[in-house]
This record gives structure tokens, sequence and C-alpha cells, in this order.
């Protein structure tokens, strides 16, 4: 290596352990043990003092209502983690109340709220982490409401073009799409399938619409269409859709499913059927015979091998048993591992 080279590297070295040496000098560090901050706490004064903070809300007194928390976060009589469950309990009570209740200078006001009691951190005692994490519940209430003014939104333009539809979907955000599919349970079957047509039609170019598509394929009980979206959807929705399957079809369509991703491929995918909708249907003879048979296959085998495994039928184990003592090749490889996983599982419950 040139000596340039060499003194870049060590330059560059030195200036990322400076950084993080920096970093960490910048740090807070806990001011509370866990216990003791919590043992501060009055829940029964808490209780009394929210009330009225919720009355402010519902009241739409919302300056009011600021210059009450700020009262509370500044108030000397209380200990730190008391102030900090306080805000903390207000900010996640806000989601059981109508969307946009208060004025957003009051969720501005709690997305900015610095704790004041930090812990350490339960795996890396020097670092600090608040009690309560206020921002993130402030976070969390803008997205419930957000995901039902979305689901309100959706309902009506269920009554316009399926392609509107599905492309407003598309512009929303991850809570306002989940708002969208709340919505799928007001819709009428001919709805769902018209969404769904019009989903699958985007879907090889749009993975996102996954979920959508197969929601609506099972909503409406159209076998094709929930095949469609799960032969041409990809990405993290996929499984969500087929974790979705395995709860709401019946044995019958269960399996039926499961066959036709195993004939239709690709083996990824295959795979992640195998892992989602036969676990849910062991207990079924077809489902059985199907993992066995798929032992022997080179891409599919480990995944058939993990879900016979953790089967507790002691038929199912009599039959990986023979396998595993008497077939040669892969199916006997892929009933042995089926078998140690098996072994492996009963003793980690020990």
């Amino acid at each position: 290596m040139k000596p340039s080279i060499i003194r870049t590297c060590l330059v560059l070295f030195l200036l990322q352990f400076i950084w993080n040496v920096a970093a960490q000098a910048d740090a807070p560090a806990p001011n509370w043990d866990r216990a003791l901050a919590l043992q501060t706490i009055d829940m029964a004064k808490a209780e009394s003092r929210l009330k009225p903070l919720y009355q402010m809300a519902r009241a739409g007194s919302s300056t009011e209502l600021l210059e009450s928390l700020l009262a509370i976060e500044q108030d000397p009589a209380l200990p730190a983690p008391a102030r900090d469950y306080l805000v903390f309990s207000f900010a996640v009570g806000l989601g059981d109340l109508d969307p946009d209740t208060v004025a957003p200078q009051v969720l501005e006001y709690l997305s900015a709220y610095q704790a004041h009691t930090l812990v350490p951190h339960d795996e890396h005692p020097g670092m600090a982490i608040p009690l309560f994490n206020i921002p993130a519940a402030a976070t969390g209430v803008r997205n419930h409401w957000h995901r039902q003014q979305a689901a309100a939104q959706a309902e009506i333009l269920l009554r316009g073009p399926a392609d509107s539809w599905v492309s407003t979907y598309l512009a929303e955000n991850q809570a306002g799409r989940r708002g969208f599919l709340d919505a799928l349970e007001f819709a009428s079957g001919s709805e769902l399938r018209a969404l769904g047509q019009a989903a699958l039609a985007r879907l090889d170019a749009r993975p996102e619409l996954t979920l959508l598509t197969a929601r609506a394929g099972l909503r409406s009980g159209d076998s094709n269409l929930l095949r469609q979206a799960i032969a041409h959807g990809s990405g993290p929705d996929l499984s969500q859709a087929l974790r979705a399957a395995a709860s709401d079809l019946s044995a019958e369509d269960c399996i039926g499913l499961l066959e036709h991703s195993l004939r239709q491929g690709p083996d990824t995918k295959a795979a992640l059927a195998i892992a989602h909708l036969a676990p849910a249907r062991l207990g079924e003879p077809a489902v059985q015979d199907l993992l066995f048979s798929t032992l022997a296959d080179h891409s599919l085998g480990a995944a058939a091998a993990l879900v016979l495994g953790a089967s507790p039928d002691p038929a199912v184990q009599r039959r990986l048993s023979d396998i595993a003592s008497q077939d040669t090749g892969l199916a006997k490889e892929r009933a042995a591992l089926a078998i140690q996983f098996r072994k492996a599982e009963m003793g980690a419950e020990q």
C-alpha cells in the first residue's frame, strides 16, 4: 500500500475516533435509577391532575392547556419523574380523542419536550434514555389521528373510480395507507373487486400495492385475485399478505393457495408461503403430505423441514424418523434436520 494511502486511512481513523469520543462526551448521562424514579410517582395524584387537562382539550382551550402543561413541566414541587409521567400520560391519552382536538401548538410542544428523567439503557448502562418518551408518544398520536382521517376519506372515495382510490392510497404515508386499508371493511364485494383489479394492474410497477390487492381479494372472497396478488406482489408487504391469508382463509382455501404458490414459484416466494401458510394448517393431512413431498426439493426442502420439525404431532415425528433412517439423498438430510430442530426447540422449552 502506498504511503499516501496509509496516511489518508490513519487520518480518517483518527477523525472517526475523535468524533466518537466527542459524541460520547456530549451525550447526557443517566440521572435517575429506573426503580427509584417510578417510586416517586403518585398515580392517584397524577390521575386527578390529568382530568382537567383532558377537559381543556375537549373544550378546545388549547392556549390554557399549553400553559397548564408548561406549569407542570416547571413545577418545583413535583419530582422530575412525576412531571414527565404526567405529560407523557396526557400525550398518550390524546389518541382516544377525536383527530385534531388540540391546536397544532400543543403537539409541537409535546414533540419538542426534553425529558428530565434519564435512566440507564438496559443493555448499555452508560447510555441514557428517557424514562418516558414524550416526543414518541406525540408522533404516535399524530399517526393515529392521520390514520383515522385517511380511513374517513377512503370511505368517501369508495363512491368514485377505483383507480382514483388507488392513486390516493399510493400518495399517502404509512399511517394514511393503514387508514385506507381499514376502510376496506366498509366496502362492498363489487367495490373490493374493482379496487383489487385496479391495484393489480399497477402491481408489477408498484409493489407497495401488494397488501391492498391481497386484502381486496381476501375480503371479497376472490381467490383468483388473491393468488394474483401473491404471484405478482413483492417486498415487505408480501409477508403481511400471507399472514392475513393464513388467518382469514378456510383450511381448504389456505391449502389451495399453498399448493398454487409451490407450483408457480419462484422458490423464494414459495418458501415464504410455506413459512406463513403451512404452520397454521399443519394438522391437515393434505398439508403434511405436501410438505413431506417437498423435503427432497433442492430449494424448498429446508423450509418444509423447519415447519415439520416444529410439529408436536407424534405421527409427523415418526414419519420424519422413518425417512431419516431409511431414505437416501436430500429427503433423508432434511428429515434429520427437522428432527434436530425439534430436539433443539424442546430443549429450549425445558
